[in-house]
C-alpha cells in the first residue's frame, strides 16, 4: 500500500512504501538522511521533499524515469537491510 507522510517543517519527504523508497535511492538528485520506526514500521526520509513528491506522483503514474536495473537491485537490497537492521533493533529493546 502506498504511504507518504511530508513532514514540511523540514522539507524532509517520509515513505515506508516499499517500492517507493528503493526508487528515491536510485535518483541522484535525491538524498536519503535517514530512518526512524513508528509502531514497529521503519520510516524511510528523503530531501528535498518537492522534488520527492514530483518523482512520486511519476511513479505512481508510470511515467517515472528509466532506472539501471542493476542500480534498482541494489537498492531494494539497501532498503532490505536498513529495514531488517531496525527491526532486530526493535526486538532488542523491547525483549530489555
Amino acid at each position: 500500500m502506498f504511504y507518504t507522510n511530508e513532514n514540511n517543517m523540514n522539507n524532509t519527504f517520509e515513505t515506508k512504501d516499499k517500492y517507493i523508497a528503493p526508487f528515491l535511492f536510485t535518483q541522484p538528485d535525491i538524498t536519503f538522511i535517514g530512518n526512524r520506526t513508528v509502531e514497529h514500521r521503519v520510516i524511510f526520509q528523503f530531501i528535498p521533499l518537492d522534488r520527492c513528491m514530483y518523482l512520486t506522483n511519476l511513479f505512481m503514474t508510470k511515467k517515472a524515469p528509466l532506472v539501471q536495473p542493476k542500480d534498482l537491485l541494489e537498492a531494494v537490497e539497501t532498503y532490505k537491510d536498513i529495514v531488517f537492521e531496525m527491526k532486530d533493533k526493535d526486538e532488542k529493546y523491547e525483549r530489555k
